[in-house]
């Protein structure tokens, strides 16, 4: 189903009699989220408009979350340097040096914390995107 800004995914068991639906919802830490979306499924079958409840990233938000994903995928499966990371994805038109240079410079520093947050979306801090909790994931 599509509301004009979004496309909802629903699963219906069976045929609803006389347009009478029904819904389960888990008691975890994203009830709220899950209410939330119940209550905007709920507004659309009445035709009703309703401000989404999702919330969005920004431009920047989402710029980042690319970053921290392309890091992911960059380490996946290959011990990756951070120094190789920084070539690649975060200082690509920068010579970033090595040795000492490397080891003294703020963008190894940035580099290594960018690292840190991805290894922490990826072990569970997505869930708080997912939740709306959007923030530094440490």
């Amino acid at each position: 189903m599509s509301d004009g800004s979004a496309l909802h995914r629903i699963w219906l068991r069976g045929d609803p009699v006389e347009g009478a639906y029904a819904c389960q919802v888990p008691l975890d830490s994203l009830i709220e989220t899950r209410l939330q979306a119940v209550c905007d499924f709920d507004r659309w079958l009445r035709g009703a408009s309703f401000a989404p409840a999702v919330v969005r990233p920004t431009s920047y938000q989402a710029q980042r979350l690319d970053l921290l994903l392309s890091i992911l995928d960059l380490r996946a499966g290959a011990q990756v340097s951070s120094h190789e990371v920084a070539r690649r994805l975060i200082y690509p038109r920068l010579d970033v040096g090595r040795g000492a240079a490397w080891k003294s410079s703020p963008e190894r520093r940035r580099t290594q914390r960018l690292i840190r947050e991805a290894e922490a979306l990826a072990a569970g801090g997505y869930r708080a995107l997912l939740a709306g909790r959007a923030g530094r994931q440490k």
